[in-house]
């Protein structure tokens, strides 16, 4: 086995290598990435609920210790407050100041009609009294104490609303509390609430992290599976578009070359995965229905008869019936159907015009011209960069797409930089690594 022969089995393994490991990459990141945003969901969701039932304990336990407080005011009172003498007045009001210098900021009893009867305010919280006056509220249905929580200038507080009963149980009015929870307390909730959600989102990301290598060992069927597949479409690709190697002089290395081309100009305009993927399928098989023309056409090295003309022009056709076989390469339709037609309406088959003429297809008429252009045939030397740029402004307009031109030859001279010089084996490892993680990102 001679030197070169070694070298170009060492690139290939290379390159398989390359390519198995792009794959493994790539599942290993779409695994952590899914594992990452169920951690996600489940803290939020999880975390959410217990955030709420945390709240709505403490919320309770607050409420009961404004109903313990101001139990001398809300149980049972043989008072009137509709009728209510100076004696009763005084011994209501003497009560609702003791809850006011306890934790109650505003204490106001109301009769059966809902008016104010009695009124004690803690020095210096009126403005209290008057936000929360901002938020009032209904009166609780006959039996059905009610309370709220709200935060006010760094305060927690809770106003409460409870019926008031008199002898044999009737309803004679009801209490009203602004009640401010003690610093402690809320300094107590506030550390208990951040313990439990801590507990519960490390909790979580815990197991999440011991599910990688369950899920990684379960999937390493698939990963080896997905190498295989890709391995293999691309494989079919690359045999379908340089089976006319033998007969097309050149056709081999032109394929990797307007591909690479075309996945430059593609990704520099932005395509979608989709496109993408269509765009470089359809540039490996630009070509592949010339595999049925006959060899004195499709090897004469003068122009065209216009009879012979007409059967090169079935080579699309051909290329055409060739995809229909494949649902895989159905995506490379519009290159292989469409990359003839003109911009002015003057190509082939269907003299579509302008923007009627598939995205793809025009994308891939510029590079194939240029790499034609730029590339040494046994009939004809390379042009230079220069001669090739300016004949694709010169066509711009009439043959191709004059805003893809104005993009692409902004980028030709470092893309003819990269592919100068580089063996046929060089261009396909280049490649395999710029097309793999498109063909393995379906989601996009």
């Amino acid at each position: 086995m001679n030197q070169a022969s070694t070298t170009q089995k060492t690139d290939d393994v290379r390159a398989d290598s390359q390519a198995a490991l792009t794959t493994s990459q790539f599942i290993h990141r779409k695994i952590l990435v899914r594992l990452f945003l169920g951690w996600l969901f489940l803290s939020i969701t999880i975390g959410g609920i217990v955030l709420w039932l945390e709240i709505n304990r403490f919320q309770q336990f607050i409420h009961e210790l404004a109903l313990k407080e101001s139990a001398a005011l809300s149980a049972g009172s043989p008072y009137n407050l509709k009728q209510l003498d100076t004696a009763a007045f005084q011994h209501l009001t003497n009560l609702a100041q003791q809850l006011v210098n306890q934790h109650f900021l505003v204490v106001e009893l109301y009769d059966l009609d809902k008016q104010l009867r009695i009124e004690a305010v803690r020095p210096g919280q009126e403005a209290a009294e008057y936000a929360i006056n901002q938020y009032r509220h209904r009166f609780p249905q006959q039996g059905e104490p009610s309370h709220e929580f709200y935060f006010i200038s760094g305060k927690l507080l809770m106003v409460t609303l409870i019926p008031i009963k008199g002898p044999q149980n009737t309803f004679t009015g009801y209490f009203e509390g602004i009640y401010q929870v003690d610093q402690q307390i809320q300094d107590k909730i506030k550390h208990e609430l951040l313990r439990t959600l801590l507990f519960i989102t490390v909790s979580i990301a815990f197991t999440t992290l011991l599910m990688y290598p369950i899920i990684l060992t379960l999937n390493r069927g698939l990963i080896k599976l997905s190498d295989n597949l890709l391995k293999g479409n691309l494989e079919l690709m690359n045999v379908l578009g340089c089976a006319i190697a033998e007969r097309d002089s050149d056709t081999n290395s032109h394929n990797y070359r307007v591909t690479y081309y075309a996945l430059q100009l593609g990704e520099t305009i932005g395509l979608s995965g989709k496109d993408i993927r269509n765009l470089i399928t359809g540039a490996f098989l630009h070509d592949v229905g010339k595999i049925g023309i006959r060899d004195p056409i499709l090897l004469k090295p003068g122009k065209l008869s216009p009879q012979e003309f007409e059967v090169m022009e079935t080579h699309v056709s051909l290329g055409m019936d060739i995809l229909s076989k494949s649902s895989w390469l159905s995506g490379a339709r519009d290159v292989v159907e469409f990359h003839h037609e003109k911009y002015d309406g003057s190509g082939y088959p269907q003299r579509l015009k302008g923007k009627a003429i598939p995205l793809n297809a025009r994308i891939f008429a510029i590079v194939d011209v240029f790499d034609a252009l730029t590339s040494k045939r046994p009939y004809k030397d390379s042009w230079t960069l220069d001669d090739a740029i300016t004949m694709l402004k010169r066509d711009s307009g009439s043959h191709f797409d004059p805003q893809l031109v104005e993009t692409f030859v902004t980028i030709a001279p470092a893309l003819c930089n990269e592919v100068k010089g580089l063996e046929e084996h060089q261009m396909v490892t280049m490649l395999q690594r710029r097309i793999a993680h498109h063909f393995l990102s379906t989601a996009k």
